[in-house]
């Protein structure tokens, strides 16, 4: 039988675009399934995957690609932070959401030392371009702050309650949740 190879690109677009919930029970999904789900064959994942602690990593790693150069490109608005952090906000509201730190705990067993440390990597770049752009703004005096650092992972950690649509439907969809977290993270709770 012959074997059809398709390009790491097309493996990585089916899994990350259409089947990346196939992760979500990692120890119960087979290389086959993924495979299947992705519509390529067992032959094609093997023959850029040695096995499916790689492909975990590759995807995983590759996801966190996809949104640091989307957070990258939202930043990048010429309008004042707020505004940036609302764009940021809102663009992380309408995009699905895996709970990554379950995922990541679940694949563990089988990743190694250096399969964590890439896909830990790659998500700090996240966390790196927001450090950026909080540095900036501090430096320009529009904002206080005194570590950008633990700004970045703050909103970070502030944009992970699109898991709760409930909540987001009670505040009055994406647009009014954006609005009313960055207002938050911005002002604070403290009375004026």
């Amino acid at each position: 039988m012959k074997h059809i190879y398709y390009p790491l690109e097309a493996i990585n677009c089916y899994l990350l675009n259409r089947y990346f919930e196939l992760f979500i029970k990692y120890e119960k999904v087979s290389m086959e399934q993924v495979a299947g789900a992705s519509d390529v064959t067992k032959a094609s994942i093997y023959y850029y995957f040695k096995n499916k602690a790689t492909l975990f990593t590759v995807s995983v790693s590759s996801m966190f690609q996809r949104i640091t150069k989307q957070t990258e490109k939202l930043l990048q608005n010429s309008k004042g932070l707020k505004h940036r952090l609302y764009e940021v906000t809102l663009d992380h509201l309408k995009r699905p959401h895996i709970d990554f730190e379950t995922l990541l705990q679940e694949a563990t067993s089988s990743l190694t030392e250096d399969h964590i440390h890439e896909i830990r990597e790659a998500e700090k770049a996240i966390h790196q371009a927001l450090e950026n752009v909080f540095k900036q703004a501090a430096n320009n005096g529009e904002i206080v702050v005194a570590s950008p650092q633990l700004l970045a992972y703050t909103f970070s950690t502030v944009t992970m309650i699109r898991n709760k649509k409930e909540l987001i439907n009670e505040l009055g969809g994406p647009e009014k949740t954006a609005q009313a977290l960055v207002d938050l993270f911005w002002v604070g709770i403290s009375p004026n």
